[in-house]
């Protein structure tokens, strides 16, 4: 059986700064790679929600949308899942990065910085779109 499923990532913008963080050996997906808050939606949960919800439970602030800035798709399960996602631009309303048990390290990094990183193409992509953008 094939399924698609929608996952959700925010680009959270500080002081010119990227928040970016790292997977734990132990993930499924990309283990020991750095990458943006996100994750799947649930059933009936609107992706702005669920966002929300998941930078709150990974890195444990609340996020202001700014607005999208990109949709992606990849295929995984020898193709017998698509992921359809979304990546949100936002900023920090409240609360102090603290990492969950998903990842090991969090990192704010320069946009320009990005190819230090073992981060997935499609982000870095995501962030040569915002570069003019945001005028870095």
């Amino acid at each position: 059986m094939r399924k698609v499923y929608v996952a959700v990532k925010a680009l959270i913008l500080r002081s010119g700064r990227i928040l970016i963080i790292k997977r734990s050996s132990k993930e499924d997906v990309n283990p020991n790679e750095w990458d943006l808050p996100g994750g799947k939606i649930r059933f009936g949960e609107h992706p702005l929600d669920g966002i929300k919800r998941e930078v709150a439970e990974e890195v444990g602030v609340k996020i202001k949308i700014i607005k999208p800035l990109d949709v992606w798709t990849f295929f995984k399960d020898n193709r017998k899942t698509q992921v359809i996602g979304i990546t949100f631009l936002a900023k920090i309303i409240s609360g102090k990065v603290k990492i969950g048990k998903e990842h090991t390290r969090y990192r704010w990094i320069l946009p320009k910085d990005i190819e230090k990183y073992k981060i997935h193409k499609g982000i870095k992509e995501t962030i040569k779109k915002l570069k003019p953008e945001i005028n870095l």
